[in-house]
């Protein structure tokens, strides 16, 4: 039997709120799931997948609610996704949203993975789904998506962006009629019997500006989910680790990679090689995160380029100006001109 991880109470309250606004009080399907009440109402709990599973199939049954699982991703909202969902709303464009998610969904829970990729000029965001038991797979795919869509039109406040196209894995409903509430959820036509469960839209949609972008907020969000995930003992690939070491301390001071090696229990050789393995090196992920800090300090602040410089740790103004350079291939006031104008 697969091990289903846990899932975090601000996730499972999106299923508690709408089962409440159906009329149905979930007390019976907690006490029946074994799920303690008041763990169910801490948003930083962690309740086990096997539990969860249990109650959202008796609240899929209780409801008598063939489309449960997308209704309820209209009761999606910031908290649901734990500190993942304040990350995404700090962000930039859905692009960079998006590259949050793949670094702290499992804050969410474990219920599934996130997968953004390309295919037939389309990019397609898939959600591989960990239960396997029906009817909560269906409703969970169903949930996962809805909730993404309605969450990036509040992102992005345009509540006209739909995705091209919606892939369900599944079966469509036994009553057709309930294929209109996939289109008014989605805004777009959904295909079912498909190989994976995907949202489907054009690349540009990717740069797609969200209303209140905050880098550093951002910085102070993902140093707060790196700490939670490490707290949670959520293994990551090494390449996160330290990526998030250096998140967590970049607005004090750099931390040296001799720190960060001796935070993980290995010594520096160990570090560059075992970051040799996974394709990459301290110097990649340190130059790739200073970048991306530096385009959304310049993008969406008024930090003049010595303070950019200071707070990413270069030892003066001119190396911070032939890094973003050499990097970018323009000066970053050329970058902060160009992206003013945009």
């Amino acid at each position: 039997m697969t091990d289903l991880g846990t899932i975090s109470g601000a996730a499972l309250n999106q299923y508690l709120e709408s089962a409440r606004a159906s009329g149905i009080d979930p007390t019976d399907g907690m006490q029946v799931a074994r799920i303690d009440p008041e763990q169910a109402a801490d948003a930083e709990a962690r309740i086990s997948g096997e539990a969860f599973e249990d109650l959202l199939i008796w609240l899929i049954e209780r409801s008598g609610d063939p489309l449960f699982g997308l209704h309820t991703s209209q009761f999606v909202q910031p908290g649901s996704y734990s500190v993942m969902g304040y990350i995404a709303m700090s962000a930039s464009t859905i692009f960079e949203a998006l590259s949050k998610v793949a670094l702290y969904e499992k804050l969410v829970g474990d219920m599934g993975v996130t997968e953004t990729m390309m295919h037939n000029g389309m990019v397609e965001v898939r959600w591989i789904c960990r239960h396997q038991r029906q009817p909560a797979r269906r409703h969970l795919i169903e949930n996962v998506l809805g909730s993404w869509v309605l969450y990036t039109r509040w992102l992005t406040n345009n509540q006209s962006l739909n995705p091209e196209m919606v892939l369900l894995e599944h079966d469509p409903p036994e009553n057709r009629k309930l294929i209109e509430d996939y289109r008014r959820i989605f805004g777009c036509e959904v295909k079912f019997n498909q190989t994976c469960s995907a949202l489907v839209s054009k690349p540009d949609i990717l740069q797609h500006p969200l209303r209140q972008p905050d880098p550093q907020l951002l910085s102070t969000l993902e140093a707060h989910a790196a700490k939670k995930l490490q707290s949670l003992g959520i293994d990551t690939t090494l390449a996160q680790k330290v990526r998030n070491r250096i998140l967590a301390s970049i607005n004090e001071r750099l931390p040296r990679k001799e720190q960060v090696a001796e935070d993980l229990g290995i010594n520096v050789r160990t570090l560059h090689r075992r970051l040799q393995d996974e394709g990459t090196s301290w110097q990649t992920i340190l130059d790739r995160l200073r970048q991306e800090l530096a385009q959304g300090y310049l993008r969406d602040t008024r930090m003049t380029q010595a303070e950019i410089a200071e707070r990413l740790g270069y030892s003066d103004i001119r190396s911070f100006q032939r890094s973003f350079k050499r990097q970018n291939g323009m000066t970053p006031g050329e970058y902060r001109s160009r992206e003013a104008r945009t």
